[in-house]
């Protein structure tokens, strides 16, 4: 594409490109030790590994990241994220029901427990495609009951014995280090199978965990898909083409980031923030875009926060 013809496609898609809308799915080391500890995981016939983090740490964003990843590493599996709503007097018949439901399961969904715990198996089976394997990723999982867990345990034993792998990937708040030992009191073969390994997901903590973010902006992303556009090229084309990148300045960058980092999580800075100064940092950067802008201290003083 010329400068003129990138010009003219940031101008149509500005107002949707996901660093604006901060809705980009962005690597950070975090979530590059948690794609490794899944895709690891994933050697096994069937496992379990669970993350909780603060509120606004980018839980679903990494939930996105695993899917992406593991679709991408292995051609033919089946990835499910399972969007877990709060259900005060849980039954098996409406968790079988919402499993299909985030499937988008077609055909009518049987009233007939029996009958439908067949659906899902069928359902789920299909979905692990030619590679039969299933990556079943629960976003607020803390929200699962002990009698849900032993029925997805149901689930996951069925798949198995039809020699599907199946791999579970838990995100929850802080509460689910409660749930966790609820499960050892109750049941402690659920907490064995689920949570025998809980680690904690943060946000950015130093400038070199911003790297990543910044890299990808600058070469490791696309949009609009197709384009062959990364980031930084479509927002920011002159600055582009004259060798100008956003990574060089990550040191700058997170010094005035970090204060505007929310109150009562110490030293991190949530992705929220992250992605909101990142929003602000180009719509303020917009109408300076030349091949001799240069990124000082002075200017990104100028940023708003999230």
């Amino acid at each position: 594409m010329t400068l003129e013809e990138v010009l003219r496609l940031r101008d149509q898609v500005w107002d949707e490109h996901p660093l604006i809308v901060e809705g980009a799915v962005l690597p950070t080391l975090a979530i590059m030790d948690v794609l490794a500890r899944v895709w690891a995981l994933g050697r096994k016939i069937r496992g379990s590994i669970a993350f909780f983090a603060q509120p606004l740490t980018g839980k679903s964003s990494c939930a996105e990241m695993v899917k992406a990843e593991m679709r991408r590493k292995k051609p033919g599996c089946g990835v499910l994220i399972f969007e877990v709503v709060e259900d005060t007097h849980p039954a098996e018949g409406r968790l079988l029901s919402e499993i299909l439901n985030q499937i988008d399961y077609a055909p009518k969904i049987s009233r007939e427990l029996a009958e439908k715990r067949t659906q899902v198996h069928r359902a789920l089976l299909a979905l692990s495609g030619e590679a039969r394997h299933l990556f079943l990723i629960f976003d607020e999982a803390q929200e699962l009951s002990c009698d849900e867990f032993a029925w997805l345990k149901s689930v996951i034993n069925r798949l198995v014995r039809s020699r599907v792998k199946v791999t579970v990937v838990l995100f929850g708040q802080v509460e689910l280090k409660d749930r966790r030992q609820q499960l050892k009191a109750a049941r402690s073969d659920l907490e064995k199978r689920f949570m025998s390994t809980l680690n904690e997901l943060k946000g950015i903590q130093n400038a070199s965990e911003l790297v990543p973010i910044l890299k990808a902006i600058d070469q490791g992303s696309e949009f609009p898909s197709g384009s062959g556009l990364n980031y930084l090229q479509l927002l920011m084309p002159r600055f582009y083409q004259g060798g100008g990148r956003l990574s060089p300045h990550c040191a700058t960058v997170w010094r005035e980031m970090k204060k505007h980092r929310l109150p009562g999580v110490g030293t991190v800075v949530t992705m929220s923030t992250v992605a909101g100064f990142l929003a602000n940092l180009f719509i303020v950067l917009r109408s300076q875009d030349s091949e001799s802008l240069q990124i000082t201290p002075e200017l990104l003083m100028t940023v708003p926060g999230a």
